[in-house]
């Protein structure tokens, strides 16, 4: 699973599925909100095509009843003789608009059935229904609207009372409509959206299968794309990109408009392709709709991608100015507080609760005999909770005295209250107690510390002089094989008695924190470097791999040479002795938070049967069978000589898998 983590083309694959897959499903949900309108009518006659293609014909009608009237109105001008070349060249339009509108109407060249009839139905005034025909019997579903004109052709709009008294008016009564039935004989709007009506119904299912299906497609491609974010191959850690650099509150922001525009792009476009409102332009809009809803899928991917990073690598609060400006906010005032009551002696403190006290119970007494009552008493409260405050805080400076380090401080009791005494007297005897304590414990530790000073520098001298009639042995000519195999173990047990020897003498030393430390800037990875250097032939015979993991610049950190170099040594001495052979070793140098940092992991070829604290202790091993040659003081050394150098020395133990972190400040950090 971790491979398909941090395989690369594996998320080029999932960002190239889902561009496609929502590409594909924007334009398909254009068509699907095309057809919705017909998949959910229970008619052709209840769709949006028809609807308007029904009031482009009523607005027909009232223009072509305003264009009569307007007619009428020039051949009456005629028959008075105020025509003119102009009067004649409007009474020619008018009448061609008008023969115009009559075709238009003809039902040879329409489904629609109208009639126009006076306000009282008593005249009919133009129809396209045959003679006997019954417009209830041809429409089922019957529409109508009421006209005014002027005797000019004006159409008189809302509320007509007002009008001018002298102006004629005529009020008309429109009823129209649709067969329920349309066929191919007359090609006109009404049956194009009944054919419209019939196509849309029948793929409708499959518009919105396709749209379903790719935008599931799309929904996986990015949940796998969220899973796989921010792991990197060769990276135990999660990998931050530039998009965690920029404050999530701000980036969200711009998100939120990026999306906003896209959605309205996607509005239009998909509006323009749904009305026609511009046949030429249909197929382009519904590639850029597509495309809109494409990097709209990609915004929310990329907005959720930054979020689940975030979260993965718990920089969320801190990548997020409104939390950090909150955080900061309630940090302040916190401290502001906590300043304040910490500053403010606790006499002040009890004397402000009893002010607040008294107020709040002066303000409810009702006579002036009680009140002098419950003032009299209230003093006397006051007197002694004054006296115990004054005792306590006697206490309290006493207390932190001895926990400070000053074992000889000696609380007064005297005036003190009964049970305040009896705590001050057991803190005195407790400091007591605590001062022959440490007194013990030092003793014990000089006396530990010199006992293996002493017993280490009388082991020396014999064991000096062993080495040297050994080596004196060596150089001379042995012909008897037994005796030069005695030799050698004789070489090799005592060279390891001298080491022993000589980290009793260190560890002592370095746990008492008696050696020097002359700490400066000192190159760790140049240390690390050297150091793999001499023991790259130990390692290549355990058939150990060295994986070398270093930044470009060198860490510099400020300690001592020679005890850093014996911590990596030992650390080093460590793997060579105790780990799997055939397997890797990893070392790695890293800075942060004003520190370097040095590690090594390793697989332990014997089970780590013990805690890694105690693995720290002296004389403790990972192998019980102690089947190595070692001390068990390597660990503790290297814990002890970090520390001097202002240090922390870490383990971790997982299985058989063994790691050892050191920590030393940074120079200049």
């Amino acid at each position: 699973m971790s491979k398909l983590q941090c395989s690369r083309t594996a998320k080029a694959c999932a960002i190239v599925l889902l561009l496609a897959c929502s590409y594909a499903a924007g334009i398909f949900g254009i068509y699907v909100v095309e057809s919705a309108d017909s998949a959910f009518s229970s008619s052709w006659q209840d769709t949006q095509e028809t609807w308007r293609a029904l009031a482009h014909r009523n607005d027909a009608i009232e223009e072509g009843v305003g264009l009569y009237f307007q007619l009428q109105a020039l051949k009456q001008q005629v028959a008075n003789g105020e025509d003119n070349v102009l009067t004649q060249g409007d009474q020619a339009y008018l009448e061609g608009e008008l023969d115009r509108l009559n075709r238009e109407f003809d039902r040879k060249n329409t489904w629609f059935r109208y009639r126009l009839m006076t306000a009282d139905g008593k005249q009919l005034l133009a129809t396209n229904l045959v003679e006997g025909e019954s417009f209830a019997q041809v429409v089922k579903r019957p529409y109508s609207t009421g006209m005014v004109f002027s005797v000019d052709g004006t159409e008189q709009q809302g509320d007509t009372a007002g009008a001018h008294p002298a102006q004629e008016q005529y009020r008309l009564f429109l009823e129209y409509g649709l067969p329920e039935q349309v066929s191919e004989q007359i090609q006109d709007e009404f049956y194009e959206a009944s054919v419209l009506y019939n196509v849309r119904k029948g793929s409708f299912d499959t518009h919105l299968t396709g749209f379903l299906n790719l935008s599931a497609v799309a929904l996986l491609a990015m949940l796998y794309l969220l899973w796989a974010c921010g792991h990197k191959a060769g990276e135990e850690r999660i990998v931050l990109t530039w998009q965690e650099n920029i404050f999530l509150d701000l980036y969200l922001f711009a998100m939120f408009w990026v999306a906003f525009f896209l959605c309205a792009c996607i509005v239009v476009l998909g509006e323009n392709v749904i009305r026609r409102y511009n046949l030429e332009l249909t197929d382009i809009c519904l590639v850029g709709a597509g495309l809109s809803f494409m990097a709209l899928m990609g915004t929310v991917a990329l907005s959720l991608r930054t979020i689940v990073v975030r979260l993965k690598a718990g920089v969320l609060a801190r990548t997020t100015l409104l939390c950090r400006v909150v955080g900061w906010t309630v940090r302040t005032v916190q401290q502001m507080v906590q300043t304040f009551v910490r500053n403010l002696p606790l006499t002040w403190k009890i004397l402000c609760v009893f002010g607040v006290y008294f107020l709040f119970t002066l303000f409810a007494l009702d006579s002036g005999l009680s009140a002098f009552v419950w003032l009299c008493l209230n003093v006397v409260i006051l007197v002694g909770l004054t006296w115990w405050s004054i005792s306590l805080h006697r206490l309290r400076e006493g207390t932190r005295a001895i926990t400070s380090g000053d074992l000889d401080h000696k609380i007064d009791t005297k005036y003190m209250p009964m049970d305040l005494r009896l705590h001050a007297e057991d803190l005195n005897n407790i400091s007591v107690g605590m001062q022959s304590a440490v007194e013990e414990q030092m003793k014990s530790e000089r006396f530990k510390a010199e006992l293996i000073t002493n017993v280490s520098h009388d082991l020396k001298t014999p064991l000096t002089s062993i080495i040297n009639y050994v080596n004196l042995l060596k150089a001379t000519e042995q012909t008897d094989p037994k005796a030069v195999e005695y030799i050698e173990v004789l070489d090799r047990k005592s060279q390891r008695l001298k080491k022993l020897t000589e980290d009793l003498v260190e560890a002592s030393k370095a746990s008492t924190g008696v050696l020097s430390v002359n700490r400066e800037k000192i190159g760790m990875c140049q240390l690390l470097d050297q150091a793999l250097g001499e023991y790259g032939e130990k390692l290549e015979t355990r058939h150990l791999s060295v994986i070398r993991t270093v930044p470009e610049e060198e860490v510099y950190v400020y300690a001592d040479g020679r005890h850093l170099w014996r911590v990596i040594d030992n650390l080093l001495a460590n793997c060579a002795k105790y780990a799997m052979e055939g397997t890797r070793v990893y070392v790695e140098v890293s800075r942060g938070q004003g520190r370097g940092v040095f590690s090594v992991k390793n697989i332990s070829k014997e089970p780590l049967n013990v805690p890694a604290e105690q693995l720290m202790e002296r004389f403790v091993r990972g192998d019980s069978a102690r089947s190595t040659e070692g001390s068990g003081l390597g660990l503790s050394i290297a814990r002890s000589l970090t520390e001097l150098q202002a240090g922390s020395f870490d383990l971790a133990v997982d299985g058989d898998l063994f790691k050892a972190v050191v920590s030393l400040p940074q120079y200049g950090g």
